[in-house]
């Protein structure tokens, strides 16, 4: 796993607009006027943002026109979340051509797990939402890593996932870790906090999490996201349900809203 961490080029180092916004965020005095002077350095990046602010799904009943005016609307942690989102569209919004997914559903299932994650925080675990969107947004990002050894063993890997194995585990048969043991490992490169990194790491298999909510939630979601199968042969662990306490019924009216949702913010980025 350590040689094919230092010679990844499929993940950039993190974006630098969140590595500054992150550190505007976490200084309690910074206001709306400091994130939006970040965003001044990018103003493709601004752009991109104020249409976001705009979408349907943020639901402002008057258009906004400036950063400022958006983070004075929606607040600077909401402008943050889109900040991850449009500096994340182009990093996982990438073909995986070894494990035969198109960029589109690449993307779409990564936005859908983040927002499916933060719904389920929401609703059950509020302090746990700001981690939750960003370990959903970036909880795959191992198979963007993985995807030319894929590409190598892509016959062995396509009969173990006909056999009814995962792509979890035919991962680990082939090379002895998963996408999300390798995209954990990464992201420590990028400092992401280790709430983050545990629940990426076992979001396949909470169980084996120590009992961690955020690994829950994040398989919840992940399944939640998964119900046009881009994983193969994911299905979610028995308990999971239980521990995070949600009933079927609550969590397949979410995925309904999380879907318009995401439909909503995809049409939006696309305008761009």
């Amino acid at each position: 796993m350590g040689k094919i961490i230092k010679t990844a080029r499929a993940l950039p180092p993190m974006p630098q607009i969140i590595v500054r916004a992150t550190a505007v965020l976490s200084d309690e005095n910074a206001g709306f006027r400091e994130i939006a002077r970040v965003l001044e350095t990018d103003q493709a990046m601004a752009t991109r943002v104020l249409k976001l602010a705009n979408s349907a799904y943020y639901g402002l009943r008057v258009p906004v026109n400036s950063v400022q005016q958006a983070s004075a609307l929606l607040g600077t942690k909401t402008l943050f979340e889109m900040i991850t989102v449009v500096s994340s569209s182009k990093m996982m919004g990438k073909r995986l051509d070894g494990y035969d997914i198109p960029a589109r559903d690449v993307w779409r299932h990564s936005l859908f797990t983040a927002l499916g994650a933060k719904a389920i925080a929401e609703d059950q675990f509020p302090d746990l939402a700001d981690d939750a969107f960003m370990a959903g947004l970036l909880h795959d990002a191992g198979m963007l890593i993985l995807d030319d050894y894929i590409t190598k063993e892509k016959s062995r890997f396509e009969k173990l996932l006909e056999n009814g194995k995962t792509i979890s585990r035919a991962e680990s048969m082939i090379f002895k870790f998963s996408h999300a043991q390798l995209a954990s490992e990464y992201l420590k490169k990028w400092k992401l906090p280790a709430s983050q990194t545990h629940a990426i790491e076992f979001h396949h298999q909470p169980s084996s999490s120590g009992g961690d909510t955020l690994s829950y939630i994040l398989h919840a979601a992940d399944a939640m996201a998964n119900q046009k199968t881009l994983e193969q042969n994911f299905a979610m662990e028995p308990d999971a349900e239980a521990f995070i306490n949600l009933e079927p019924e609550k969590i397949q009216t979410m995925e309904e809203s999380v879907r318009e949702s995401v439909d909503s913010l995809l049409a939006s980025l696309e305008e761009n």
